[in-house]
């Protein structure tokens, strides 16, 4: 006689769940392992660019109830201060003001009082702090990239280098007819300024010497990317350092720069014996092109009349301003390169220009936690700006100003109005500590007591007392929490000032490949042009160009007109 066993179906998916729940108890270490972080988007070209045009009508929005006219940028110059975050601009502006004679906090940096600011997110793809490779890509690009890498989206391999590629906003204006030019304190195949022309996996390969023996035949260091390939060998200004990954030489006599520690300090040299220099001068035989390696070479340029111009002025990255060797034989400042760039740059007739100017050398210092070098850095930056703002003309040319990403730098503690920003960050009473100081790095190191340093001074703990030490010397390093070799980048957002046409799309906090679309749709070139009806041929046929005068004009977009139809319901019910 068979016995059924009824169960109700209640109990049934009880003991079902209890089940799964037990199962997934007993295995919840394997599933945390398992468990790996995924992007909630595809982090592709597309996605970066979707967003770009999103924010863009965003802000049209905004602008359409002050009836302001579409604009157009005929110039376009974008200044980086490599690493100068919200710290650095604010302890520079101090530093400035000290060095004239004030006390400091008052003080205005040129871009201070532009039109327009923002706030720029600079994650990489895969990393929460990041590099300078990934988020120059992003700026110049309009796509965010892995760590470390120049020129390409973040499904780069070393297989699918081609297909990876993104096009830089250089490209964008070349296709356009516009002058370009790229001008730096660092070497010009380093991370910042290769984004601008160079694709490569590894930003380190800046020259053969880098790149791995099972990789030189497919893959080009980045000097001869600037040399042979476009958008590089086609540009008009190239100005920075890095003689050294040229196989350029200069009169041993002169090779006397400063050197300091510190990653990078580490220079590239060529290994396959080209001169990329001469190269580069053959290709542009008898047309107006012009070399300089010191500071007499290039002022002694028809910048007027010269259509092409190379400037190499140290082997590794160029000196800090600080101890720049001002003689003829020496190096010119950020701010004179940048006057040369223009000149060579603006000319009557054309279709305009694009420029990239980098304060390099900023993050340098913070690296090493030399933070009176990192302040005078940003300090010449500024001096730059205020260069090109005489020089242009801000009706038709939009200039912003900006970092790559920030450092681990705090300026901290109660200093008096007007005290020394690098010296200490409360009164003289009390045990000194400085105003600026940093979460790691090498100070950490200088700052430490041992055996050999100051006895009697085992009552504050393990640290010699700041005061102490030669704050004077030029290799001084602040104070670091943590030794590291080099410090580190931070992650924080950072500052975003922009004036020119265009300058209102630079408004709240947004993803860092967002700057390159809004210089893609102020100056018509590039993907996010279709964006500005002004760049239609039939709009400035009908003379209707940008002069910043206010108009009765309603945005075309279909997304614009639904958004604003969709608000307007909401509102009745």
């Amino acid at each position: 006689m068979a016995f059924r066993v009824f169960v109700a179906p209640s109990r049934c998916l009880l003991l079902l769940l209890s089940g799964l729940l037990f199962v997934l108890i007993c295995d919840i270490d394997r599933v945390r392992a398992a468990s790996v972080y995924k992007s909630p988007n595809l982090d592709d070209a597309r996605h970066w660019r979707r967003y770009a045009e999103t924010y863009i009508k965003k802000v049209l929005m905004y602008d359409e109830n002050r009836r302001m006219i579409p604009s157009v940028a005929k110039n376009v110059i974008i200044f980086v201060g490599d690493g100068m975050g919200i710290a650095s601009l604010s302890t520079g502006r101090i530093f400035k003001g000290q060095r004239a004679g004030n006390s400091g906090e008052e003080e205005q940096l040129s871009f201070d009082m532009f039109p327009n600011t923002g706030m720029s997110k600079t994650y990489n793809t895969d990393r929460q702090v990041p590099d300078s490779a990934g988020t120059a890509t992003a700026m110049f690009s309009g796509v965010k990239t892995k760590y470390g890498v120049v020129g390409v989206d973040y499904t780069i391999t070393e297989t699918n280098l081609e297909a990876a590629k993104v096009p830089s906003f250089m490209e964008w204006a070349q296709e356009e007819g516009k002058r370009t030019g790229i001008v730096t304190t660092t070497r010009i195949t380093h991370a910042t300024p290769a984004a601008c022309y160079a694709h490569t996996i590894n930003r380190n390969y800046e020259c053969d010497e880098k790149v791995p023996a099972q990789m030189k035949t497919r893959v080009k260091d980045i000097a001869r990317q600037m040399i042979e390939e476009a958008p590089g060998k086609d540009m008009n200004v190239i100005l920075g350092g890095g003689r050294n990954c040229f196989g350029a030489s200069v009169p041993t006599h002169l090779k006397t720069e400063y050197r300091f520690q510190g990653a990078m300090e580490k220079t590239c040299k060529r290994t396959d014996g080209r001169n990329l220099v001469d190269e580069w001068l053959q290709r542009w035989n008898g047309t107006d092109a012009a070399y300089a390696w010191k500071t007499s070479d290039l002022r002694a340029v028809d910048l007027d009349r010269v259509e092409h111009l190379l400037g190499l002025f140290a082997d590794d990255h160029m000196s800090y301003d600080t101890v720049r060797d001002r003689s003829d034989d020496g190096q010119p400042s950020l701010s004179e390169m940048t006057e040369a760039a223009i000149k060579v740059l603006q000319r009557p007739g054309t279709a305009g220009f694009a420029l990239m100017v980098e304060g390099g050398r900023i993050d340098h210092a913070h690296h090493q936690n030399h933070a009176h070098l990192a302040l005078a850095e940003v300090v010449e930056l500024d001096k730059a700006v205020e260069t090109a703002l005489k020089m242009v003309d801000l009706d038709e040319t939009l200039i912003i100003v900006t970092a790559d990403h920030s450092h681990a730098m705090t300026f901290n503690g109660y200093p008096d109005r007007g005290n020394d920003i690098l010296g200490f960050g409360n009164r003289p009473n009390a045990t000194q500590y400085e105003t600026i100081t940093y979460a790691n790095g090498p100070g950490f190191l200088q700052h430490r007591w041992n055996d050999t340093m100051l006895e009697g001074t085992a009552d504050w703990a393990t640290w010699v007392k700041v005061d102490q030490l030669n704050r004077s010397e030029i290799t001084y390093r602040h104070l670091s929490a943590f030794p590291l070799g080099d410090e580190t980048h931070g992650g924080e957002d950072v500052a975003v000032f922009a004036s020119g046409p265009g300058s209102n799309l630079v408004r709240g906090t947004f993803e860092q490949s967002y700057i390159a679309h809004v210089m893609s749709y102020a100056a018509c070139m590039g993907p996010t042009k279709r964006l500005n009806e002004a760049c239609d041929d039939d709009f400035r046929r009908k003379g209707l160009k940008a002069s910043g005068a206010a108009r009765s004009h309603t945005v075309s977009s279909i997304a614009l007109v639904t958004a604003t139809l969709v608000a307007a319901v909401r509102k009745l019910f």
